[in-house]
């Protein structure tokens, strides 16, 4: 992914955190880390192609809106799931892949970001890390001889509710999340989650809101924010290969404890790989990175309350972000 030519590095430090599920998508961040600052700051120079030009700094963005869920549980792409689709079980060749990849998924410490899901000894990468990498291939291999989406369906296919489960993101691995803050002592990423809600105009499909949740001190939890719009398209790849994109643009944001600052930021990426039933898909980022999303909600894991549930487990707001240090 694209990164700003000066992203501060940040303090290694080492955090074990359940993970969490499902999820596709190409994303590429580059944010100041707590390390740098005690607040985050304002602007956040992130990837490759953006619609910020298109998005308002008045539009009104305020959206309603873990706990791990178990990725082989049926609800989740699972090939023992009963609720899929007739179509999808006559692919022999995703069957086998989709059986290998998701007790891997589940064998993940924290979505990839955690140095255990991706390295054995420096700089050898951990199997775990390229077996899920080679699974994924084969599968965005298949989907591309099946003859993909188009920007329609892929438009219909992204409108909901998903939550990261797996990704190699450098940036990501760096910053043990989006914002850097689960680096800080005593915090961990807990969940990364992401709304898309259509709303066509003429200018943006929908509107986007990306949700990071941590575990805090005294065993509670802290919610970072960030809002904007989302616009679908085709663009041509660094192989001149012409893909459906997913560019959101996000211009406010609640991170760090504080409320509703003015922000810049983009996220993007290329849609590569959706299960028939809609439930778990791929995405990859401008330099190739791997991101896996499912879908969250009756339609996808089972949690009926879809994101709202889940946060409310952890007592944070729907809307918006919250205090990064909580005593009661």
């Amino acid at each position: 992914e694209t990164m700003a030519p000066s992203r501060p590095s940040m303090t290694k430090i080492l955090f074990t955190i359940p993970c969490v599920v499902l999820s596709v998508s190409m994303l590429s961040w580059c944010i100041r880390t707590p390390s740098e600052t005690s607040a985050m700051p304002a602007h956040l120079s992130l990837s490759a192609p953006s619609l910020s030009r298109h998005v308002s700094p008045n539009m009104n963005l305020c959206t309603r809106h873990s706990c791990r869920p178990v990725v082989t549980r049926a609800g989740f792409g699972s090939p023992t799931d009963t609720s899929a689709k007739p179509s999808e079980k006559k692919i022999p060749q995703d069957l086998p892949l989709m059986t290998s990849l998701l007790p891997k998924l589940g064998q993940a410490k924290c979505f990839g970001v955690d140095p255990r899901d991706y390295i054995e000894q420096p700089p050898i990468e951990s199997k775990l890390a390229s077996t899920i990498e080679n699974l994924a291939m084969k599968l965005e291999e298949n989907f591309e001889k099946r003859g993909g989406y188009s920007v329609t369906q892929w438009k219909d296919a992204l409108a909901g509710e998903w939550q990261l489960l797996f990704t190699t993101s450098q940036v990501y691995r760096d910053n043990r999340g989006v914002t850097g803050y689960s680096g800080l002592p005593g915090y961990g990423l807990k969940g990364v989650y992401q709304r898309l809600y259509p709303d066509e105009n003429e200018e943006i499909d929908g509107k986007a809101v990306l949700i990071e949740v941590l575990s805090a001190p005294f065993g509670k939890a802290a919610k970072n924010e960030l809002r904007g719009a989302y616009k679908i398209y085709t663009k041509n790849d660094a192989m001149k290969k012409k893909r459906v994109a997913l560019d959101q643009s996000f211009v406010r944001g609640d991170t760090g404890g504080q409320m509703g600052k003015d922000i810049r930021g983009n996220l993007f990426m290329f849609n590569t790989y959706i299960t028939k039933d809609g439930k778990l898909r791929f995405g990859r980022g401008p330099q190739n990175a791997l991101y896996i999303y499912g879908r969250i909600g009756e339609d996808g894991d089972g949690t009926k309350g879809g994101i709202n549930e889940i946060l409310s487990r952890d007592k944070l707001p729907w809307d918006g972000g919250s205090p990064l240090f909580r005593v009661f």
